[in-house]
């Protein structure tokens, strides 16, 4: 297959999507620039470009007072840290729940959460709350809360995405097996205090501790161990000691907040918050026509360019602390095999595609962590260039032989694959047609679903989904990647399992040398790109665009917005 036919397809499909993210509340896209500089995606530096004329901010947000409202794209109804599945669901926790440890812009752990911490010989850390901290129905938070917030993740049926036993709690596997009361290395000293002690020292530990906790008098009132159904019964009903709490939720339209009066920081700058679920088709139109204040965009020359022309916004833009991948089920016999999806990787023109989505703001990228992050690797690296015929030669090695129909056969079974995607997807819309044309013409008949968010993440967690395309927020420390990787991870979507990666991602978090360390995730990092369980596309920026109106929004590759938008004010 020619690199012609391959770029004619994605200049039809860019020009289908243009079209759609071009509308904008009557403004006219400013011209795009002729050539643009490519974007440092290496950088944890935030481009900032500021409004050039906000008074010509739209009437309709000048009219909002004391509420902002942010766009988002969808929101599974999982509003409790323990349980949460997606990114918008975690925006939504951030506003509402506290956590014993924060983390500063650089990723790295502070002391700006509820409690202060010591560590002693390397494997006991005692928190201490610090004063005033309440939850949002103004009862204390205790250090039994914070046990509490942690045994629900040691529950013996526990199936959310956190995976506790990794990091070594005396005790914990007692405790879950039914053979303790408790967890031993857990223990509350007083209503302040709380001990937590491992069976050796863990260099990731400190990041398990920045997850939300809960008070155990409202989730824990009906709560047995071994049945989290009532816990769960209140997922869209969360309280915690966050700066707002939460009024309403419309499933599949809105979160609405109101300013939690006991938050221990202070009063929320501005009292009311509205997540609203907008399309990505009419992202654009409704935050230039003034419906929302805060949208995280598309980015590229066009939507750049527009946002700047339409002088009432501020563009955050920064390299995301992230990938997007295509996911395999890696126990279907169709991609048991590595050799199959090696093909795939190769007969996907990613660098074409990835330009023509992202232009200068996104790059291929060939291992599971973003370029931002410390661990991040590319030595010995397959790059898994565009090559047909390397793509037909591995097919033909694992048995895949071409019929006189055109299509792969092997043990008498056509190689068809079953693709889950979303529909109006500014992605999908490029790259799905060239997957489809150029695994055609590898002999391979590539059939798409169309579902929304909430079904394509029910498909990827039970295992019914062959192949789809998503993507992964990352985390501080590499470590968290144990959980999408290693056999039988909670967020292992791919069935992929692989003895010498477990064993690495174990030596990893006990590694305590900086420099030792890295090594373990790149080797890691290689041998995942050998056996390539997913095929990883790209990263790219992330943009936010901010009503000016908006005084204070702050974010950052490791810093979600939604941690500091309680300080925004709202300009008069």
């Amino acid at each position: 297959m020619k690199s012609f036919k391959i770029k004619s397809l994605m200049a039809l499909a860019l020009a289908g999507m243009l079209v759609l993210s071009g509308c904008g509340g009557g403004q006219e896209a400013a011209a795009p620039e002729q050539a643009a500089e490519k974007a440092d995606l290496t950088t944890q530096t935030v481009d900032i470009h500021k409004a050039e004329d906000p008074s010509k901010n739209p009437q309709q947000a000048l009219d909002r007072k004391d509420t902002i409202v942010v766009g988002m794209t969808e929101f599974s109804g999982k509003f409790m840290e323990q349980f949460r599945q997606s990114s918008y669901d975690m925006y939504v926790n951030q506003m509402i729940f506290e956590q014993l440890v924060e983390v500063d812009d650089e990723g790295k752990p502070v002391d700006e959460g509820i409690a202060t911490w010591t560590v002693e010989n390397d494997n006991k850390y005692i928190f201490k709350l610090k004063d005033g901290i309440k939850f949002s129905d103004g009862t204390d938070v205790k250090a039994e809360d914070v046990e509490f917030s942690y045994l629900l993740l040691a529950d013996p049926n526990y199936d959310g995405d956190s995976d506790m036993s990794k990091y070594g709690f005396v005790g914990f596997d007692d405790y879950k097996n039914g053979s303790a009361t408790s967890i031993e290395g857990i223990k509350v000293i007083d209503d302040k205090t709380i001990e937590f002690t491992l069976e050796e020292p863990n260099a990731e530990v400190i990041y398990f501790f920045t997850g939300g906790i809960v008070p155990k008098a409202y989730y824990g009132e009906n709560y047995t161990k071994g049945d989290l159904s009532s816990v769960k019964a209140l997922l869209t009903k969360p309280m915690g000691s966050g700066p707002y709490k939460m009024v309403e939720y419309k499933e599949g339209q809105s979160v609405t907040f109101a300013a939690n009066e006991h938050y221990w920081k202070g009063q929320p700058a501005v009292k009311n918050v509205i997540f609203t679920v907008t399309a990505k088709s009419t992202a654009m139109q409704s935050f230039l026509g003034g419906q929302t204040d805060v949208e995280m965009m598309d980015v590229s020359i066009e939507n750049v360019e527009q946002l700047k022309g339409a002088g009432f916004v501020d563009l955050h833009r920064f390299p995301t602390n992230g990938y997007g991948y295509l996911g395999m089920n890696n126990a279907l016999p169709k991609f048991s095999d590595k050799r199959v999806r090696q093909a795939l990787a190769y007969a996907l023109n990613r660098k074409d595609v990835v330009e023509a989505i992202y232009g200068p703001f996104g790059n291929v990228l060939n291992v599971p962590q973003s370029r931002v992050a410390w661990s991040y690797s590319e030595e010995g690296i397959n790059e898994y260039g565009y090559d047909m015929e390397k793509a037909a030669a591995l097919l033909d090695e694992a048995g895949w032989t071409m019929g006189d129909d055109g299509f792969r056969y092997k043990d008498g079974e056509k190689f068809e694959i079953f693709f889950t995607g979303m529909a109006d997807h500014p992605v999908l819309d490029i790259m799905l047609p060239v997957m489809i044309e150029s695994y055609k013409q590898l002999g391979i008949d590539l059939k798409v679903e169309y579902v929304d968010f909430p079904t394509l993440t029910e498909k990827t967690n039970n295992f019914s989904a062959e192949m789809w395309f998503m993507a992964w927020g990352l985390t501080p420390d590499p470590g968290d990647s144990s959980n999408v990787y290693k056999t039988g991870g909670p967020q292992n979507k791919y069935n992929y399992g692989s003895t010498k990666v477990d064993e690495l991602f174990v030596q990893g978090s006990k590694e305590t040398d900086f420099e030792k360390r890295k090594a373990i995730y790149a080797e890691i990092y290689k041998v995942l790109n050998d056996e390539l369980p997913c095929i990883i596309v790209y990263q790219r920026s992330d943009m936010w665009a901010a009503n000016s109106r908006l005084e204070g929004f702050h974010v950052t590759p490791y810093k979600e917005f939604t941690k500091d938008l309680w300080k925004v004010t709202i300009k008069e």
